[in-house]
């Protein structure tokens, strides 16, 4: 027998607790190349040979075993001395050294994208995770105490980690673990897991011989305190290889567990493209766009709940990002929830989450919602005019509590997020229609900001254009400089109802088609070659009363203010009732600016 075979228990047990703490599938084989202990795919596979036991084979594995060299593989399809077998993405691979020589190897092998994006984030640490847990087993076979070297290599784990007896009596704490739960070492030590988490499955994990992956561990600690972790529960087996004739192999369970924070902060991270936002990126030079980046600046400091309203295509949701990355929390994550692209049966569980069994079909250990996933940061509701009613009884509470609960819960959840809100609708008037309820308008309106229609702000079409032609000639790989004369007038001239949008659009479309230097009339959209017309035109009288009247209503409401008094106040002024008032609004499309 192999060194490694001889102390199959322990390796089998490392194995196991390697998994348990990188939830990545693990495999050790010894220097004969038979899979001597594995987790997961490999558990079935034990006794089996890699390489079919050719040490000579060149590769992989045969090549560690004889250069005693480490290997990190990314591509698993396409590394030339890598044999992969079902499915293999990725693997960290270390060889275990006896006395100068390899006697095994360790690998971590990633199956899915979501694992190879996880081993190669941290494959350094992981290879040096390796490597200590490679001693640790060289040290077993000389016959040394396991337990010192073990404990060396979970301290340097950024999880808690506890270990616990059959009957869920802790006996040893990471440091890790000690911070987490605010605990001394002492008192941790013999004391019951469910004195800290009364409903933990750890029994079940220890009777069933069962795991439990991302079971939510949630503890009140006071009113406004709560310990929230995300756990993981792998059974220890004791005597592996004669554990089918035991009753119950399993000797007691590994817990590890995370801050339910640093969990927001990883799914953030995984999952949001990196992008350095600020003002600056709202381009032009109108006193449109300089007060928007002068507004953006002045209330970058605060935390106040900010109503950012526009047509669509106008730039709100690059607002509110710049607004994030400027404030206080910029650190923190930055959620965005579109409240009219989901629908309204689940929006709620995305918003607010949801306990197990909540409803049916509901995953079995629940879920969070973008809420807490903001927590420490900011969340963005685009669309908010969209939100359900009752839901608008929700979003009001989060506001004015701070605080949410799941759906099927009965926990009050604190969060301490910035709140930034969008919408393209008329919110007072639908106020007034009771479409949305005017305590939560005033509790989202604190700071409102006006993001102007492109058409109200032609100076910056020019700039506009010239850059996003830069931008999409780089990235489609064209050598184009400009426009025609002929498309920049019919571009300067054009209302632009899609805005900044439908102007990125038309350009990305003029690239893609043009063959030349400058893009040409040919190359535009279908719809701006059926309007050249090259005889002056004249606005109708229907669009210059229209922008007469709507400069003496803006000017009177200017005046008077954009709220409800103060426009009761500008009709009575222009002398005309109220409801001809909001009508005129809402079909000239007048909205509050920054001018107040």
């Amino acid at each position: 027998m192999t060194g490694l075979q001889e102390i199959r228990n322990t390796v089998q047990d490392v194995a196991e607790a390697v998994a348990a703490a990188l939830r990545i599938d693990t495999e050790i084989v010894d220097e004969k190349l038979t899979i001597v202990a594995g987790t997961g795919r490999y558990s079935e596979k034990i006794g089996e040979k890699e390489e079919e036991g050719n040490l000579k084979s060149g590769y992989l594995y045969s090549e560690a075993l004889r250069t005693g060299r480490a290997y990190i593989v990314e591509e698993g399809k396409s590394h030339p001395n890598y044999a992969p077998r079902e499915n293999e993405l990725a693997e960290v691979c270390c060889p275990i050294m006896y006395d100068g020589r390899a006697i095994g190897l360790m690998g971590l092998v990633a199956f899915t994208e979501e694992q190879r994006s996880r081993l190669l984030e941290s494959k350094e640490d992981l290879l040096l995770f390796l490597t200590r847990m490679a001693d640790l087993l060289s040290a077993k076979v000389r016959e040394n105490k396991v337990t010192g070297q073990m404990k060396a290599v979970l301290d340097s784990i950024h999880e808690g980690i506890l270990s616990v007896d059959k009957d869920g009596i802790i006996v040893s704490a990471n440091p890790m673990a000690v911070k987490l739960l605010k605990k001394d070492r002492e008192s941790l030590i013999g004391s019951s897991i469910f004195s800290i988490w009364p409903n933990s499955p750890v029994l079940d994990a220890i009777r069933f011989g069962v795991r439990y992956y991302d079971h939510e561990e949630i503890t009140r600690i006071s009113m406004d305190q709560i310990n929230h972790f995300i756990t993981s529960i792998c059974p220890i087996i004791s005597g592996y290889e004669n554990k089918e004739i035991q009753e119950n192999p399993v000797s007691g369970a590994v817990v590890s567990f995370r801050d339910i924070a640093d969990v927001r902060q990883m799914v953030y991270n995984l999952t949001e493209i990196e992008e350095i936002t600020s003002f600056q990126q709202i381009v032009g030079n109108s006193s449109v766009a300089q007060s928007l980046r002068e507004q953006g600046e002045r209330i970058s400091g605060s935390l106040s709940t900010v109503l950012i309203t526009g047509e669509s295509g106008t730039g709100k949701g690059l607002l509110a990002r710049a607004i994030h990355a400027s404030s206080p929390v910029k650190d923190g994550p930055y959620i965005v929830v579109n409240c009219g692209a989901i629908p309204g049966a689940l929006l709620e569980s995305e918003l607010f989450g949801y306990e197990e069994g909540a409803f049916t079909g509901a995953r079995k250990s629940g879920k969070i919602g973008r809420f807490e996933m903001a927590n420490n940061g900011t969340i963005f509701l685009d669309e908010i005019g969209d939100l359900p009613l009752h839901l608008q009884v929700k979003l009001l509470h989060v506001l004015q509590q701070r605080e949410i609960q799941r759906v099927g819960g009965i926990e009050y959840i604190p969060v301490q997020i910035r709140v930034i809100a969008a919408t393209n609708r008329d919110l007072e008037a639908m106020v007034r229609d009771r479409l949305f309820r005017e305590d939560l308008f005033f509790r989202l309106n604190v700071i409102p900001i006006y993001v102007p229609p492109l058409r109200e702000r032609r100076e910056d079409i020019g700039l506009l254009l010239d850059l996003t032609l830069q931008k999409y000639s780089k990235l489609i790989g064209k050598q184009i400089t400009g426009f025609t004369r002929e498309v920049k007038n019919i571009l300067f001239n054009y209302d632009w109802p899609g805005n900044i949008r439908e102007l990125e659009n038309v350009v990305e479309y003029a690239v893609t088609m043009e063959t030349g230097s400058q893009v040409g009339l040919e190359n535009l959209p279908v719809n701006f070659r059926e309007k050249k017309d090259d005889t002056p035109t004249v606005r109708s009288l229907k669009e210059q009363c229209d922008e007469a009247e709507k400069k003496i209503i803006l000017d009177c409401l200017r005046l008077t203010g954009f709220s409800l008094e103060g426009k009761r106040r500008a009709a009575e002024m222009l002398g005309i009732s109220e409801s001809t008032l909001y009508r005129r609004i809402r079909a000239l499309g007048i909205q509050p600016d920054n001018s107040q």
